[in-house]
């Protein structure tokens, strides 16, 4: 008995060593998974600072609008192009790509637009073009630019050729009574084939126009005189200290046109209507916006001649009101000869800076009506009451 006893004793030993064994052989495996996960290679952090990419310098500004451009054009000669503004050549393209717009009435109560481009690259077609008058001419010298059209008056034609020789004036015109340049303009297919009359389908181009001024550089000055200086200044926030509040501003121009300005308090600009309707661009779909809003007070009067042409007085001094940021003031105007642009003070006296961005010029007639938020501002003390340019009939002029 006690001899099976140490046998069993014997036995239960040897499985206990035997387990032992197993256990110690299976550990080191753990210790492998283990040491496997230690082992893994750290990445460690690279603490210096990346190459940094060519920075642009901001410090260059746009003349026009006050906005940082990553080139410098602020000695380039803008570009002013001569908008067809009537309902029946709507929509117009490439016009929410300019930098200042100058609308003024012509014979019949129509209006065209001067747009102006500090910059023209990009913006692809632009159009559609029309005839110039003798007024807008001013205008473009004033900015010193390169005026693009497509005919004008006969008054608008002696004017580009006394202004070529005075301040250095060029003009672009489809035509062959100024500078004729033809090859930049076309006819749009387009247009043409869905019924737009001919005179609502003469286009340009941007790159026709730089390919133009750069073949032709030799006989074109494209930068600005030496004496030639920007007179207004930009501010982040120039919304009018004592001005009021004006969230729609319409412009009455005459009997047929009317142009509205309503403010969009999260963009902080003015969207602009005509014809009822939103005044946009052809070619994105997207509704003309500005900054600024200027409207200058003038004496404007029919000549009665065989075309009911206009007289627009553009030079001296007057009333006009100003508007950003949701607010207008009253201010005065001063613009002593052709050659200078625009300067405009407040009911103080102080120079009035202009919001950072775009602006939108109204040169009407001293009677038309200016309402803000349906209230119709106070007329200048020389409003003269006139026939309504409106009743007059349109035609077309030394014009393709």
């Amino acid at each position: 008995m006690k001899k099976l006893l140490s046998l069993l004793l014997v036995l239960a030993m040897a499985l206990a060593l035997v387990g032992c064994a197993t256990a110690q052989a299976e550990e080191p495996e753990e210790d492998a998974e283990v040491s496997v996960v230690e082992e893994e290679p750290v990445v460690e952090e690279d603490e210096s600072e990346p190459e940094e990419e060519e920075a642009f310098d901001w410090s260059y500004i746009n003349p026009l609008t006050g906005e940082a451009t990553e080139e410098d054009i602020s000695n380039n000669r803008p570009i002013a192009i001569m908008l067809n503004n009537i309902k029946q050549a709507l929509p117009q393209y490439g016009n929410s790509q300019a930098d200042v717009y100058y609308e003024v009435p012509e014979e019949g109560g129509i209006t065209r637009i001067m747009a102006l481009y500090q910059d023209v690259t990009d913006v692809g077609a632009i159009g559609s073009v029309r005839s110039t008058r003798p007024y807008y001419v001013r205008l473009a010298v004033a900015a010193d630019s390169i005026l693009v059209h497509a005919g004008g008056s006969t008054a608008a034609y002696n004017v580009i050729k006394d202004y070529m020789y005075k301040y250095g004036l060029v003009d672009l015109d489809f035509l062959s009574k100024g500078t004729r340049t033809a090859d930049i303009f076309y006819r749009d297919s387009g247009r043409l084939a869905s019924g737009y009359a001919s005179e609502h389908t003469l286009f340009t181009t941007s790159d026709n126009i730089q390919t133009y001024l750069e073949e032709h550089s030799d006989e074109i000055r494209l930068e600005h005189k030496e004496d030639y200086e920007y007179v207004h200044y930009f501010t982040e926030d120039a919304t009018p200290v004592n001005g009021d509040t004006a969230e729609t501003i319409d412009v009455s121009f005459s009997g047929y046109k009317g142009t509205t300005f309503t403010y969009d308090s999260e963009a902080g600009n003015y969207k602009v209507s005509e014809f009822d309707s939103a005044y946009v661009d052809g070619t994105t779909g997207s509704q003309v916006s500005v900054e600024n809003v200027v409207v200058i007070q003038t004496k404007i009067e029919a000549l009665n001649d065989a075309k009911n042409h206009v007289a627009v007085y553009l030079t001296g001094t007057g009333s006009g009101y100003f508007a950003c940021n949701g607010k207008y003031e009253k201010i005065t105007w001063v613009k002593e000869k052709a050659k200078y642009t625009y300067q405009f003070y407040d009911e103080d006296g102080n120079v009035v800076d202009l919001g950072v961005g775009k602006t939108y010029v109204c040169i009407v007639g001293t009677e038309r009506d200016i309402t803000v938020d349906g209230v119709v501002l106070e007329k200048p003390e020389d409003a003269e009451e006139t026939e309504d340019l409106a009743n007059f009939e349109v035609t077309d002029d030394d014009e393709d």
